[in-house]
């Protein structure tokens, strides 16, 4: 399954480096998402102002965030993508370079290191995850981490992407 990663507004260095590879490690999740042989994720850019607005009109919190996900399957927790497609558009993720940075900085790690996170999250969130018990959030951050660590590596070996 080839996982295609779609950003819809592009703003110079707020993307991690290698998208592609990106792309490449999430593909380990195939087995979710089941039959398609192409999985679309629209990956968006938002102000801090903009995601704070998403953030209070879809979640009734009134505070920017880091990155938001708009699943297209998700029917009461659960994701059920339809069968028989060739390409599947799992959604949304909605980031924001300028928190994504202050949550960086906070945790002193590299901005890019900070944005994949951020992307594997969402992306995981469109596919069915949450974090809203120990055992969901537990399972959620091993994959995610899991999936990051693999990222970084790949990173590490194509020249320090990850350092930014």
């Amino acid at each position: 399954m080839k996982f295609v990663i779609e950003p819809s507004q592009v703003l110079a260095g707020d993307f991690p480096t290698d998208l592609e590879s990106l792309s490449e490690e999430l593909e380990r999740l195939a087995s979710i998402i089941g039959e398609a042989g192409k999985a679309v994720v629209a990956l968006t850019v938002a102000s801090s102002e903009m995601i704070k607005n998403l953030n209070a009109s879809y979640r009734g919190m009134d505070e920017p965030t880091d990155v938001l996900s708009f699943p297209l399957w998700e029917e009461r927790g659960v994701f059920a993508p339809p069968s028989g497609w060739d390409a599947l558009p799992l959604g949304d993720v909605v980031v924001s370079p300028e928190i994504v940075r202050q949550n960086a900085k906070r945790e002193n790690i590299g901005y890019n290191s900070e944005m994949a996170r951020m992307i594997i999250h969402g992306v995981l969130h469109l596919i069915g995850f949450d974090h809203d018990t120990k055992e969901r959030y537990e399972e959620m951050w091993t994959i995610q981490e899991s999936i990051l660590d693999k990222y970084s590596e790949r990173a590490r070996t194509k020249g320090g992407l990850m350092t930014e």
